[in-house]
């Protein structure tokens, strides 16, 4: 029985009980043992279903497809009710950042190489997708989300994801519904699998949300798998989302879209 389903933890004001979306962002082969490693921190935990951002060609160089081993794991994932999202597709640069100069700026301190949607016009962006889903197709598996490597990506990337078959985006703060135009608020904490000062940021940043986690209808925990077995900010993180998980409803996105929430707000 996942933890809190006795009933027993935080409900909103209809009685509805609050959630929790756990994800693990670079999902891919290259980071295969960090992924089960974090995957198995949840099982003990009790934290299902959960959220893979899948990364389809991993730097070029990483197609899914190829690794059998994998494309099982993702599989049992999904077949266990995980929800899966494309997350970016090479997660990779394919040149400088576009856009406005504050854009810019944040891809150059926030995301360095990763900044893979602010590099592309639209015709890439819509190969991308299109490949990316495919990718995930061939496996037998279908992906309604998206998520930008680094929650980095223009303003018009939106209608392209619409053209393209997704029903949502997954950005840093929210969750658009691309069906209706509706956004979710997803406040976060998490592991970057970055270097200390990053974490430390990260770890200001979610605990400014935990000081006000009784009012948050959504709370999102990501993870990433870099250094994650290692790691003390993965470690506290880890900690942190235990005590939630007896709190909360463990969610994917899709699922916010679709049953009783009221994290809504207007577009």
């Amino acid at each position: 029985m996942p933890a809190g389903s006795d009933g027993v933890g935080v409900r909103d004001d209809a009685g509805h009980r609050q959630r929790l979306v756990v994800s693990i962002h670079d999902v891919a082969p290259t980071f295969m043992e960090d992924v089960r490693y974090l995957l198995a921190a949840l099982d003990a935990i009790e934290v299902r279903p959960r959220v893979l951002k899948v990364i389809p060609y991993f730097e070029q160089r990483d197609d899914i497809r190829a690794d059998t081993a994998f494309g099982r794991l993702l599989a049992a994932e999904a077949a266990a009710g995980s929800e899966i999202v494309v997350h970016g597709y090479t997660h990779r640069a394919a040149g400088p950042p576009r856009g406005p100069w504050a854009r810019r700026l944040r891809a150059h301190f926030f995301a360095g190489a990763a900044a893979e949607f602010l590099s592309l016009d639209d015709a890439a962006m819509r190969a991308r997708l299109a490949a990316g889903r495919a990718a995930l197709q061939d496996l037998g598996l279908e992906a309604r989300g998206f998520c930008a490597p680094a929650w980095l990506a223009p303003p018009r990337l939106p209608p392209l994801l619409k053209e393209c078959g997704f029903h949502h985006y997954v950005q840093m703060l929210s969750l658009l519904d691309l069906m209706t135009g509706r956004r979710h608020w997803t406040p976060w904490l998490g592991y970057m699998g970055a270097g200390e000062v990053q974490e430390r940021l990260v770890g200001l940043g979610g605990g400014a949300w935990l000081a006000v986690d009784s009012a948050l209808p959504v709370i999102k925990v990501f993870f990433h798998p870099q250094g994650a077995r290692t790691s003390p900010a993965c470690a506290r993180a880890l900690r942190v989302l235990a005590r939630l998980v007896r709190e909360r409803q463990p969610a994917t996105f899709e699922s916010l879209l679709t049953g009783p929430t009221h994290a809504g707000i207007a577009p």
